[in-house]
């Protein structure tokens, strides 16, 4: 895990269903990465925007798929789990840009073919004007 020494911030979220997000890039991530590959984490807050990304040295993703991992159902053809309990059903990329999105945040992915990918999300910080 990166993040700067003494970095604190707030969201308003629903601390279960941003953990459910964590644990599904974090899971995706272990899930295609070689077992002596690290994955990283990452946080920083910029531009009134808590992002957090996951980095993992898997077997990235073309330009055509990386809109499309966002997609219910949707399951990259061709690309087999290294580890973990295989390939899922294509609703957990789904499932968690609909919980970001409706925490008023968004989501992407930072990849290339052979150079592992890095899922993020951003949600915006707490201010003390609302309840």
């Amino acid at each position: 895990v990166d993040l700067p020494r003494g970095a604190t911030f707030a969201v308003r979220a629903d601390a279960d269903r941003i953990g459910q997000v964590v644990a599904n890039f974090l899971t995706n991530a272990l899930k295609y990465s070689a077992d002596d590959q690290a994955v990283t984490v990452r946080g920083r807050v910029r531009g009134g925007r808590a992002r957090v990304a996951v980095r993992d040295r898997g077997p990235g993703l073309a330009a055509a798929e990386r809109a499309r991992v966002w997609e219910r159902f949707y399951r990259v053809p061709g690309i087999e789990p290294r580890s973990g309990a295989g390939g899922g059903l294509g609703l957990g990329l789904y499932i968690c840009r609909e919980i970001i999105e409706r925490h008023g945040g968004e989501v992407g992915v930072e990849s290339a073919p052979g150079e592992g990918s890095t899922f993020w999300f951003a949600l915006p910080l707490a201010t003390g004007d609302r309840p």
